[in-house]
């Protein structure tokens, strides 16, 4: 509907005395203004990082292709150099390229039983733990699917037949009175993952596996499903259909059993039953190349020293959607992780510490000595340190020759001015170099000699590289979680972190004596308040193992 101007016009220049009277406040504005231009710089590299738009910087997605274009332009409008070879020889990428295997993709699924409705997404989801296939079976409920367990568990007879049949798999494994596990003191024990339970399937002759989740869990997983594709490693070459406890209930039902009861019958011993219903399972998933790619830049160095390498660094990728490492069972695969803290924050720091250190190398005398200082944002760290692992396997300069690598892991979030450094002690002398950095920084440092194995940093100290790991003294209870976003970073701290770090790279960059390389005790990743389930796959940040089937 058109309105007619000149009513329009008559009621604007009526209110405009008015609305110039009423106080317009922007809090915000006035904060970054008052905090000055270094934490009005970092919020706009953090909230842009962590922007939903970028959909969780999950490697191989369009919004991981963007934070990279987004390093890179900050990087090249600094002046660096870019770090790797490219189409036009040594120096002309900022892009380094590795192959992080293979992406699957779910295209197509069904589940039909006679007699029932069943809905893609709310009551089973196509997992990529399995295969594509299109298969018709009878259904057989074949209780938690472990081989063997304490106290003389058994969960097949030697002669168990399953050839054709679609089994219906409980998750997890043997429950108590409380609903957790009979065989482990906390958590689930190694029985419950998929892995064994599956090969176990496969080797009586399977032909799909129906995962249900299992009724009066003690765990929040029996509330969601597992992600339909992304970040899912085939396990087994037999389709996998995620089933929930209400729709699992349901297809016993109609089967005539009772879901619950043969979960407890299962908590007692194995119990393998024919259902006697046939299941028709289709499912297509497709598989391409995935190949990751960091971003790097150097300020060439000068003199003696050009062919060592300091190395300042960060991880930019993060969980995406969650469908895989997320704490949060109700959003895993579901909902955006937008990784402000872990790891927008970091890659903010290493922007503004390469624009600095630009600067400060600008203004160097003629005749002074400098090594080479790398810029990384590495990614795929995720999923394992694939980025950082790649980048020491295949370096600028010999492995050997680097001489310092300072690592930046969610340095966001500091609270009460805490911030770990870690890896004090993985160099001669380091620790008492550094110090004076520390005491003059106006944060109160918690230090340690060792390091541990959660982030970039420690594929460098696993080549004899000294190491500096910065991350917050006090986990939160964000860390991999959809919570995890920019409204909550201490943007003046972390700027505070990232004027320290500046500090420290710069004077190991031109102090004429190398750094010799000192084995140190493993160290601990700081406290975490709270721990929540589902824990991060194997080769994750976090030290939780996948056990259940996270």
């Amino acid at each position: 509907m058109t309105l007619p101007l000149r009513p329009i016009l008559s009621l604007a220049l009526l209110l405009s005395p008015v609305l110039a009277q009423v106080p317009i406040e922007a809090p915000i504005s006035r904060a970054l203004e008052q905090a000055g231009p270094e934490v009005w710089e970092y919020n706009d590299h953090v909230v842009f990082l962590a922007s939903p738009f970028l959909g969780g910087r999950l490697p191989g997605t369009r919004g991981m292709e963007i934070a990279k274009e987004y390093v890179e332009h900050w990087f090249d409008k600094a002046g660096l150099t870019p770090a790797f070879v490219g189409p036009d020889g040594p120096r002309t990428s900022f892009r380094q390229p590795f192959d992080l295997g293979r992406r699957r993709k779910l295209e197509e699924q069904s589940l039909r039983i006679e007699g029932l409705t069943l809905t893609a997404g709310d009551d089973y989801s196509t997992t990529g733990h399995g295969s594509s296939g299109d298969l018709e079976g009878e259904l057989c409920f074949v209780g938690y699917g472990i081989e063997e367990g304490p106290d003389d568990y058994v969960g097949f007879s030697e002669d168990c037949d399953l050839s054709g049949k679609v089994c219906v798999l409980l998750r997890f494994e043997p429950l108590n009175g409380e609903g957790r596990s009979r065989w482990a003191r906390r958590g689930w024990s190694r029985r419950a993952g998929f892995q064994g339970k599956f090969n176990a399937l496969a080797a009586h002759g399977a032909a799909g596996i129906l995962l249900v989740n299992t009724p009066g869990a003690a765990d929040p997983r029996v509330d969601s499903l597992l992600a339909a594709s992304g970040g899912l490693q085939q396990m087994v070459d037999l389709p996998v259909v995620h089933v929930s406890t209400e729709a699992g209930a349901r297809i016993l039902d109609h089967c005539g059993e009772d879901l619950l009861a043969l979960r407890k019958e299962s908590d007692e011993a194995g119990c393998v039953r024919n259902l006697g219903r046939l299941a028709k399972v289709s499912c297509k998933i497709s598989e391409s190349a995935l190949v990751a790619e960091n971003v790097g830049a150097i300020l060439p160095g000068r003199g003696s020293l050009a062919k060592e390498v300091v190395v300042v660094g960060a991880h930019l990728d993060h969980l995406g959607m969650g469908a895989f490492g997320s704490r949060d069972s109700a959003s895993a695969g579901r909902v955006l992780h937008p990784g402000a803290d872990d790891n927008a924050s970091g890659v903010a720091g290493v922007i503004m510490i390469a624009e600095r250190m630009a600067q400060t190398w600008k203004e160097l005398p003629d005749d002074a000595e400098a090594r080479t200082v790398l810029f990384m944002a590495f990614s795929a760290e995720e999923s394992g340190l694939n980025g950082a692992r790649h980048y020491t396997n295949e370096p600028i300069l010999p492995i050997g020759d680097h001489a310092l690598m300072i690592n930046f892991d969610m340095i966001g979030r500091i609270e009460n001015k805490r911030l770990s450094v870690s890896g004090v002690g993985t160099a001669e002398g380091l620790e008492k170099w550094v110090q004076p950095f520390f005491d003059a920084s106006g944060l109160t440092i918690v230090s340690q000699a060792g390091t541990p194995a959660a982030s970039d940093h420690y594929t460098f100290y696993q080549k004899r590289v000294p190491v500096l790991f910065g991350i917050i003294a006090d986990f939160h209870d964000d860390y991999h979680t959809p919570r995890d976003v920019s409204g909550k970073i201490n943007r003046v701290d972390a700027v505070v972190a990232t004027r320290m770090f500046t500090e420290i790279a710069s004077s190991a960059a031109l102090r004429a004596e190398p750094f010799h390389f000192k084995k140190a005790p493993r160290g601990r990743r700081p406290p975490q308040r709270a721990r929540l389930d589902p824990k991060p796959p194997a080769g994750s940040k976090s030290d939780g193992k996948a056990a259940g089937g996270g």
